[in-house]
């Protein structure tokens, strides 16, 4: 990176915004000032107004609306910036990555804006070569943007932004469709960027598990406004003193357990909370709680929620073999795998592994070059097509590509009639009521946050009450809560007889609700397992409690138990 990056200093004033037509202002009396060089995570619920921030300081994307207050850059109002000062000053990576992408190769991808900066050819090849190597996108580069995964798109689109040499980063949710090691790999970036060259980071995220360590300041908005301000451990501390699910469910794991053993700390001296779990094991070894009988928790029983591998086959894959293009190697080679009744599967596998190739083919959304798909020992080719979306329900990557119409409203009705059911109007309230959004009937898809996007998207994928249900990353862009009553929705299809494959990268969610969890590599099912099984031998896929006592003792859940091998 060039010695050009400069740091900048932003600032807004008392700001208030309001959406055209809204009824109350999306932001309130915002007033922040991030110093230069700083990283600052944006933190709150969906809807609380983290991305309408984020895209108000990127003035060329800036939403329609009412604005009063001000935004300063390096001290001068944001809109008396020169057009191509302000575009090259502050760069901003979107919430949804298929928004952000423009041409159709990812070599033009990258030198788009380049282009139209009018840069020479020279200096273009120049940070080319030095981006491409730095997000190690190099085997991409003639690949089409329309074939990448969700997470290489995201790459592309940081890399494409940095190729501005911005001095404020902006970034909305660029962890939500990254597998762990991808996710780290880019906080790593980040960082660096943000240490060594100075760049200021605003970032939002929900998963802030990784963050809170790296992050200089912590900003929680609700409903608007700002609710906290201060270091990523005073925050902790916060939450944790608040009580209450809103607050403790956006703590990293390993917080929220220490700080629940810590509850009972007889006689010892108050601890800061760990936020690592490296940090949690020094803590756990600081005192006797290590000699008292600890749990990991979080998820359910084993026996609980074990799935018999003798229920019938609801749907089998044998011998699939789906290539995009005979040039490049095959997406899935001669995959074998089966859904029984009464699974609730997670599918994990790295960023560009085909987990959506494969749930597309599961759904008849795609042709295998080879092998077939039965459900209920039919083939799915000879399904009627009305049919075969009635049983088999997918829930895309992209919860907007399920809307079409001009409110929600009218988006459920239609999901009713395409469903069959007898009266769609009523059908569609009783959904909304059903999933919590009918308060939203008469809103824009696009008005949306990005959680109340899912639900929607859920409550049309769930209104023929398919066999099978097929998620894709069901849980991207989810504040805590929310995934809270995502899970429950699911769990009650579940109970009522649905089964459920969800290609995720939420290793927690998995741990907490799956009877199987199955990894994807190189095109086949390489490991397919019971929760506690697949977790305890893996270093990324696994929840941050099972790192944490991946090499300590047996450990009982209390005085008296039979000890947990974790």
């Amino acid at each position: 990176m060039e010695g050009s990056l400069r740091m900048a200093r932003m600032e807004c004033r008392n700001l208030t915004f309001t959406y055209a037509q809204a009824d109350r202002p999306a932001l309130q009396g915002i007033s922040l000032t991030v110093a230069r060089g700083e990283f600052v995570v944006l933190s709150g619920p969906s809807g609380s107004g983290k991305s309408t921030l984020l895209r108000l300081l990127k003035r060329e994307v800036s939403p329609g609306g009412t604005l009063h207050g001000s935004i300063l850059l390096e001290g001068r109002p944001l809109q008396d910036w020169d057009d191509r000062e302000a575009a090259a000053a502050v760069g901003l990576v979107m919430q949804h990555p298929d928004n952000q992408l423009v041409v159709d190769r990812v070599e033009h991808e990258l030198a788009f804006g380049m282009e139209n900066f009018g840069l020479s050819r020279g200096e273009m090849k120049r940070r080319m070569a030095e981006m491409a190597g730095f997000f190690g996108l190099e085997p991409l580069l003639a690949r089409r943007t329309d074939e990448l995964s969700g997470g290489q798109k995201q790459t592309v689109n940081l890399a494409a932004v940095l190729m501005m040499q911005p001095s404020v980063l902006l970034l909305d949710e660029p962890l939500a469709q990254l597998d762990p090691l991808a996710a780290r790999d880019l906080l790593g970036m980040i960082k660096r960027l943000n240490e060594e060259w100075g760049i200021t980071v605003i970032l939002s995220e929900h998963r802030i598990d990784d963050l809170l360590p790296l992050a200089d300041r912590i900003v929680r908005l609700e409903h608007g406004e700002i609710a906290f301000q201060g270091p990523p451990r005073e925050f902790a501390s916060e939450a944790w003193a608040r009580g209450g699910d809103e607050w403790a469910a956006s703590l990293p794991a390993v917080t929220s357990w220490a700080l629940n053993r810590g509850e009972n700390r007889e006689g010892l001296p108050p601890l800061l909370p760990p936020l690592t779990v490296k940090e949690a094991r020094a803590w756990l070894s600081s005192d006797s709680l290590s000699e008292r009988g600890i749990t990991a928790g979080g998820a359910q029983e084993e026996e609980a929620k074990r799935t018999s591998r003798d229920e019938p086959i609801l749907l089998g894959a044998s011998g699939l073999y789906f290539s995009y293009d005979p040039r490049t190697p095959a997406v899935i080679r001669g995959l074998e795998w089966d859904v029984r009744l009464g699974d609730w599967i997670s599918l994990f596998g790295g960023n560009g592994s085909g987990k959506s190739t494969l749930l597309q083919l599961m759904a008849g959304l795609r042709k295998p070059q080879r092998g077939e798909v039965k459900l209920s020992g039919e083939r799915l080719k000879k399904i009627p097509e009305t049919a075969r979306y009635a049983r088999i329900g997918y829930l895309a990557q992209n919860p907007l590509l399920h809307y079409a119409h001009e409110t929600l409203e009218e988006d459920l009705r239609h999901a009713a009639l395409r469903a069959g059911l007898p009266e769609p109007t009523e059908e569609a309230r009783g959904l909304a009521r059903r999933f919590g959004i009918e308060q939203l009937m008469d809103r824009h898809p696009h008005d949306l946050s990005g959680g109340e996007r899912q639900l929607g998207a859920l409550a049309m994928t769930l209104a023929s009450r398919p066999e099978l249900l097929l998620l894709d990353e069901p849980t991207k862009g989810l504040d805590p809560m929310a995934k809270r009553r995502l899970a429950g929705h699911l769990a009650e299809a579940h109970r009522l007889g649905t089964a459920i494959v969800m290609a995720t990268h939420d290793v927690e969610f998995a741990a907490a609700y799956a009877t199987r969890c199955s990894l994807l590599f190189r095109g086949e099912i390489v490991a397919d397992d019971r929760p506690e099984a697949f977790f305890r031998g893996n270093l990324f896929y696994a929840t941050a409690l099972h790192r944490l006592f991946a090499s300590t003792r047996p450990v009982a859940n209390s005085v008296g138990e039979e000890p947990i091998f974790l």
